[in-house]
């Protein structure tokens, strides 16, 4: 199929965007801008203390326009560490994910080229990671290595790479018994040419698509940890340290952990939605 045809199917596709797609569009472009623009806009401070507005409601609940969402038990206003905890989480998670994809899929080339003793490890490797479940590891990891920002994403980078490994590994199997892999082959090409030139940019739309559902996995795993403690620590915030900070106030400040809790459910929703609706896309080109 050419890839003119595959253009203009999927845009034939793009036209028809369920409404539940189009919705979680809007959804994550709403965070997106929010998390960019509203800091330039606005002077919200996430570590500003009002004691004589602590525990204020939001809007609609007994609150007025200076702190839309309320504030906590310090007088910090919501929204601003609401936005200043997406920008945390998100960043974080799309770094993790970035990891995940680029170790996995350079391990799962490497299997399928090299083949023999290497390819059993790998295997190996790809079983003993399903075996054990992540959270186990992430928790040993950052009680051991500490709570370290940077470290904190690499941990979280290992999660899901055994899944690009695997769809790697498969795909790159089956290009090389293609045609025009075997004639660059032929002609003299380098294997790294022909795989970073040619067999990548074929496999790149399925391991994009298996992104976006790793991408809310990792997002739920990082508001875990934070949750427990043993991810971001303050004076950062991140929708997990900030729910688990919440909970204590589920009384008398429930905005406090409902803000953060509703904005992990709808993030990491609407990235699924989207990430089955591309899955489906790309299955019918």
């Amino acid at each position: 199929m050419s890839i003119a045809t595959m253009v203009r199917k999927g845009g034939r596709d793009f036209l028809l965007v369920p409404p539940g797609v189009l919705l979680a569009m809007f959804w994550l472009l709403a965070c997106l801008s929010l998390v960019i623009v509203l800091p330039l806009v606005s002077h919200l401070d996430v570590t500003a203390i009002d004691l004589r507005a602590r525990l204020s409601p939001p809007i609609g609940f007994g609150g007025d326009w200076a702190h839309p969402l309320g504030t906590d038990d310090l007088g910090r206003d919501v929204l601003a560490r609401l936005v200043a905890s997406l920008r945390t989480s998100l960043a974080i998670a799309l770094g993790a994910v970035i990891i995940s994809a680029t170790i996995g899929t350079l391990i799962g080339i490497l299997a399928a080229h090299l083949r023999g003793w290497v390819d059993q490890v790998v295997v190996a490797a790809v079983d003993a990671q399903v075996s054990v479940p992540f959270i186990i590891i992430s928790l040993t990891l950052t009680a051991i290595f500490g709570n370290n920002l940077y470290l904190f994403i690499f941990i979280l980078g290992m999660f899901g790479w055994e899944r690009y490994t695997r769809l790697a590994r498969a795909m790159t199997m089956a290009s090389r018994g293609r045609g025009y892999v075997l004639a660059m082959s032929t002609l003299g090409f380098s294997w790294p040419r022909i795989y970073l030139r040619h067999v990548l940019p074929n496999i790149a739309s399925t391991l994009l698509v298996t992104a976006t559902i790793t991408f809310p996995e990792v997002i739920l795993l990082e508001t875990s940890l934070s949750f427990l403690g043993l991810g971001i620590q303050p004076p950062m915030t991140s929708l997990g340290n900030m729910l688990g900070f919440g909970r204590s106030y589920l009384l008398t400040g429930w905005w406090i952990a409902v803000a953060p809790g509703l904005a992990i459910f709808l993030c990491a929703l609407s990235v699924s939605i989207i990430g089955d609706w591309a899955r489906s896309v790309i299955g019918r080109i």
